[in-house]
């Protein structure tokens, strides 16, 4: 360490320099008294680029996290510290977007997905209306065909009765004719007895009248 750093001379030999440079557009020009007491270009280098940083820091540091960024690097300029921030805020743009058009595409999907269900569930119901109504349409040509059944039954066993009757009338007819020709062949046999004891009695009628002459 020589004796100006030992001293502290070559600090404010570095700061003047600091300062004529922030006067001049940045240009370090650093005179023969200031490199005397020890000034240095990277020492004024330095100091210009710590102010710079903490410049940077308080007017765009806020803008810079948001975009994603760091603070201002070291020796950075103003406008290399706004084109990483434009860069952030176009990256965190692009990765929103992409995003959206994810959830976009996410959205669409379930839609479909949805639609598609929806129509599933229409053609599901179109389905169990028509095995509804073809059910009901079988149920009712069974009950038609059973009725018409039991309604042939019927009318069968009403035929069958109706002849069986007629069957019976016939014979009791038949019976009763027979019965009749009976009675009417027995009458006509007494008719004749009694016609024959007439006859006898009228002959002994006779006989005993002329006993009696």
């Amino acid at each position: 360490m020589d004796i100006n750093s030992f001293l502290g001379f070559d600090r404010g030999a570095n700061k003047e320099a600091a300062d004529y440079a922030r006067q001049n557009d940045g240009q370090i020009s650093i005179n023969p008294l200031q490199r005397f007491f020890g000034a240095d270009e990277s020492d004024v280098q330095n100091i210009l680029n710590r102010e710079q940083q903490k410049s940077l820091n308080a007017e765009l540091g806020g803008a810079a996290a948001l975009a994603g960024r760091g603070g201002a690097q070291w020796g950075e300029s103003r406008t290399a510290m706004q084109g990483r921030i434009a860069a952030g805020q176009r990256s965190m743009k692009s990765a929103e977007e992409a995003k959206q058009r994810g959830y976009r595409k996410e959205d669409a999907a379930t839609a479909l997905t949805n639609a598609t269900t929806l129509k599933g569930m229409d053609l599901q119901a179109g389905r169990d209306q028509f095995n509804a109504t073809l059910k009901s349409q079988q149920n009712q040509f069974a009950h038609t065909a059973e009725q018409n059944a039991l309604t042939r039954r019927h009318e069968n066993e009403r035929g069958d009765k109706r002849d069986a009757l007629s069957l019976q009338m016939q014979v009791m007819q038949n019976d009763l004719a027979e019965k009749r020709m009976d009675y009417d062949r027995e009458t006509a046999r007494m008719d004749k007895r009694s016609a024959a004891i007439a006859q006898l009695m009228s002959g002994l009628g006779s006989l005993g009248g002329a006993f009696s002459l």
